[in-house]
């Protein structure tokens, strides 16, 4: 079995193409709905200190998006679900080589990643967005004339913002999230770019409905991921996950931890309508 740390000193693409290679060889089984029923217990990678995805709450209680769907998914299963903390750079190698059943931890659709996993429908969109005070009259970057945008360095949010080059704005940019937020907070800036999920934190900060999400620039879709070779359990997670919407039990989560309505969504995690959008702003 490919050492997890010894992947993590790899380029992407080098690391992921040898992992697919050594799960060849490893003792990951064929996954089945039937197997991980049989098992009793459902396996899942999921991040355990990045909110509001995955964390521990001041009851010592692993909580937060990604655990409340696994769990529901395992109600569906009529299993117990199993947590395995995953990070960015070992996740992959953990499902691949059967130490999971899937990952269900804020993993974009990407094509690179296409190639490597095998995805569910989407079960979320994550946008990047622009936030500012609720008495703040915005819709795009047409109407940031005369105000100053604040944006973390590097970002989708800052590359757009460059792009765009809105007439009389100043662009200032920040080194991470942390200092965009406090800037906006402070008074510094009039607006900031940032991912959606930042909205409860500036909440939690600066008091609930002080400021809100002004206009949306892009979107991608988190899914869940499986084996390449899972097709049956791909096929269940999906129609899941598409009973979960009509239920209104997945928008109920969305609205709960990242706040707002779940967008509509691509029915599958295959092709290019999974892959993240871009809007004219």
């Amino acid at each position: 079995m490919v050492g997890l740390n010894f992947l993590k000193g790899l380029g992407t693409t080098a690391a992921l193409t040898l992992v697919v290679v050594a799960a060849g060889t490893s003792n990951a089984s064929a996954q089945t709905v039937a197997s991980i029923k049989q098992s009793g217990v459902l396996k899942a990678g999921v991040q355990v200190a990045q909110v509001p995805w995955g964390f521990t709450d001041g009851s010592g209680k692993l909580t937060g998006f990604d655990v409340e769907l696994t769990e529901l998914l395992a109600k569906d299963l009529g299993v117990k679900p199993q947590f395995t903390p995953v990070t960015p750079s070992n996740r992959v190698a953990a499902l691949l080589t059967g130490q999971i059943d899937m990952i269900a931890a804020a993993m974009g659709i990407f094509p690179d990643r296409q190639k490597v996993v095998l995805f569910s429908r989407p079960y979320t969109n994550i946008d990047n967005v622009y936030v500012g005070p609720a008495s703040l009259k915005v819709s795009g970057y047409a109407d940031l004339k005369g105000h100053t945008i604040g944006v973390p360095r590097g970002t989708p949010q800052d590359v757009s913002a460059t792009k765009a080059a809105p007439s009389g704005a100043t662009i200032q940019r920040f080194d991470d999230d942390a200092s965009t937020v406090q800037a906006l907070i402070a008074g510094q800036v009039d607006v900031v770019g940032l991912a959606a999920t930042q909205l409860p934190n500036i909440d939690q900060v600066a008091g609930k409905g002080k400021f809100d999400q002004k206009f949306v620039i892009s979107r991608n879709f988190d899914a869940i991921a499986v084996r390449p070779d899972a097709r049956e359990w791909v096929t269940y997670i999906n129609d899941f996950i598409a009973r979960k919407i009509a239920s209104r039990e997945l928008p109920a989560l969305y609205k709960k931890w990242i706040g707002g309505e779940l967008a509509k969504m691509p029915t599958s995690g295959e092709g290019s309508d999974a892959l993240p959008m871009e809007f004219n702003n």
